[in-house]
C-alpha cells in the first residue's frame, strides 16, 4: 500500500500512484509538496467515518456515525474520520466538521418581526376566518392576522 497525500486546505486524501509527480491538489489547486505526506498507517486508529448528510426530502442537515438506513434520501456533503460517539454525544465530531465546513451547525439567522402594512406595528392577533354571507364556509380555515393598533386585517 502506498503513501497518502492529504491536501491540507480541502482535507481530501489521494493515494501517491494517482498524484504521480504533481504537487498541485486537483480539487482545490493547494500546493502539496509541503509536510501533508503521511505514511500509509491512519494517524488515528480508533476514529469512525461520520457523515455530514443533507436530506433530499427536507433539505436538511444532519451528522451520522453510521451508514444511513436509506442512502438514497441523502446527499453527502462531507465524509470525515473522528472518535466515536461517547457520554458527550458527538461534540468533538461536530468540532471536527467545523474545520472543514466553518458554518456547520451555526445557529439558525433571526427573523425580522412581522409589521403591519399600515401602522408598522409588531403587535398583532391571529384569528380565523370564520363565516362569510358571500363565500360561506370557504376559507374558513384560513387564519388572518389583525393589528391590534389600527384593527386592519393583513
Amino acid at each position: 500500500m502506498g503513501r497518502k497525500i492529504i491536501c491540507e486546505s480541502c482535507g481530501t486524501i489521494f493515494k501517491e500512484e494517482i498524484l504521480g509527480d504533481a504537487t498541485i491538489c486537483p480539487v482545490c489547486g493547494a500546493d502539496l509538496s509541503g509536510d501533508d505526506v503521511q505514511s500509509g498507517e491512519d494517524e488515528h486508529p480508533g476514529w469512525v467515518t461520520w457523515w455530514y448528510l443533507r436530506s433530499k426530502k427536507y433539505n436538511s442537515l444532519s451528522l451520522w456515525d453510521k451508514q444511513p438506513y436509506h442512502p438514497e434520501n441523502y446527499e453527502v456533503v462531507k465524509e470525515f474520520k473522528a472518535p466515536p460517539r461517547d457520554a458527550n454525544g458527538s461534540e468533538k465530531a461536530r468540532e471536527i466538521l467545523r474545520t472543514y465546513i466553518p458554518d456547520a451547525f451555526a445557529p439558525a439567522e433571526e427573523q425580522p418581526p412581522v409589521r403591519c402594512p399600515y401602522c408598522s406595528s409588531t403587535e398583532y392577533t391571529l384569528m380565523n376566518r370564520g363565516y362569510g354571507l358571500l363565500t360561506g364556509f370557504l376559507g374558513s380555515g384560513k387564519v388572518k392576522r389583525v393589528c391590534n393598533r389600527c384593527k386592519r386585517e393583513f
